[in-house]
C-alpha cells in the first residue's frame, strides 16, 4: 500500500515547519535554552581577563630583557603560570559573592602572583640543571605564602563581622600588617633575579612586621573569645533547657503509660536491709534481744544463746 502524499507538495520533498515555529527556532541562539538571559561576565572576570592580557604584554616584554637562554624551560612555565592564575582566578569567582572586599583583594593578590613570577622566569640566570627547580620552589613560595596572606585576611575580617567596631580596627589593622609581611617575604625572590642583595635591615624590617602580625591575631583572637561570652552562655543555657524539657517529657510519658489499664506494674522497691549493729564506746557490739526487745539469755560459755530464737 502506498502513503499518500500531502496535497500542495511536490514528490520527494518533506514538508516544510510552520512558519512561526521556524521563527522560533531561529531566535534561540545557540546552548542557550528558551526564555533564560544570557549571563553577563562579572567585574572580577573582566578585570582578571584584562590584567591576563596586560601581563602577557609584560612577558614578552621580559622576554627581550632577560635571558633567552632556556627558553622550552621558561615557555613551559610561563604557560604553567598562566593556568594556575586561570584556576586562581575561578576559584575565587566563585567566592565573589560571599563578601565585598573579597574580590578586589584577590584580583591584587593573583595580580602579585603573576607578576611576580614572570620575573622569575624570564630574569633568572641559565643554568642547566637548575633553572627548572629554581623557577619551581620560588612559584610554589610565592604561591602558596600570597594565598595565606589571603586566607588570613578572609579569616580575620570574618572573626569582626557582626561585631563591636574595637575587634573590626583589630582585626583591619593586623589584616594590612599580613599583606605587608607577604610582601616583605616574596618580594626577595623577584629582587634576586635582577642580582640585587638585599641588605640585613630589609629581613629585621620584614620579621618585625610578621611579630606585629602574630600580635594582631592573638589580640584579635582574644577580643573574639570575649564578646562571644554572652552567645556561649546562651547556647549552654539552651541546651540545659533542653535537657530538662527532655527529662520533663520522658517523666510525663511513664506517668501516662503507668495510668493505662494492663500497663505492667511497676516492681516495688527493694526493702531496706538493717544496718549492722555498730560497737558501743568500749568496741563490745550490744546484747542481742527478742523482737519484742527483752535480752536473749546467757548460754554456758558466756555468749548469747541464739537457739532461744528458734524455740521461741
Amino acid at each position: 500500500m502506498s502513503t499518500p502524499t500531502p496535497q500542495n507538495q511536490p514528490n520527494g520533498q518533506a514538508p516544510q515547519a510552520p512558519q512561526p515555529i521556524a521563527e522560533a527556532h531561529a531566535t534561540v541562539p545557540h546552548g542557550q535554552a528558551a526564555g533564560r538571559p544570557a549571563r553577563k561576565l562579572s567585574t572580577f572576570l573582566k578585570v582578571s581577563i584584562i590584567l591576563l592580557a596586560v601581563l602577557s604584554v609584560a612577558s614578552i616584554g621580559l622576554l627581550f630583557i632577560g635571558d633567552f637562554e632556556g627558553r622550552f624551560e621558561r615557555v613551559f612555565s610561563t604557560f604553567v603560570l598562566f593556568a594556575v592564575f586561570v584556576g586562581l582566578t575561578a576559584l575565587d569567582t566563585r567566592r565573589d559573592l560571599k563578601s565585598d572586599w573579597y574580590a578586589p583583594v584577590a584580583l591584587i593578590a593573583n595580580a602579585y602572583i603573576l607578576g611576580l613570577l614572570l620575573i622569575v622566569i624570564w630574569i633568572s640566570s641559565y643554568d642547566r640543571y637548575w633553572l627548572v627547580w629554581d623557577i619551581f620552589w620560588k612559584s610554589i613560595v610565592v604561591i602558596g605564602v600570597t594565598r595565606a596572606v589571603l586566607g588570613c585576611c578572609q579569616l580575620l575580617l570574618g572573626l569582626g563581622r557582626g561585631r563591636p567596631e574595637t575587634l573590626n580596627r583589630f582585626a583591619f589593622i593586623t589584616s594590612v600588617f599580613a599583606v605587608l609581611s607577604g610582601i616583605l617575604f616574596t618580594a626577595p625572590i623577584a629582587i634576586d633575579s635582577f642580582g640585587v642583595v638585599v641588605p640585613e635591615l630589609y629581613w629585621k624590617i620584614a620579621v618585625a612586621t610578621l611579630i606585629l602580625t602574630a600580635l594582631g591575631l592573638a589580640i584579635t583572637l582574644l577580643l573574639r573569645w570575649s564578646y562571644s561570652a554572652g552567645d556561649r552562655e546562651a547556647a549552654r543555657a539552651a541546651r540545659a533547657a533542653q535537657a530538662e524539657a527532655y527529662a520533663a517529657a520522658q517523666a510525663q510519658q511513664a506517668q501516662a503509660f503507668a495510668g493505662q489499664p494492663g500497663a505492667l506494674p511497676v516492681p516495688p522497691a527493694a526493702p531496706v536491709q538493717p544496718s549492722a549493729p555498730q560497737p558501743n564506746a568500749q568496741g563490745l557490739l550490744p546484747w542481742p534481744t527478742f523482737p519484742d526487745g527483752r535480752p536473749l539469755p546467757m548460754g554456758p560459755d558466756g555468749q548469747p544463746d541464739f537457739s532461744a530464737l528458734n524455740g521461741r
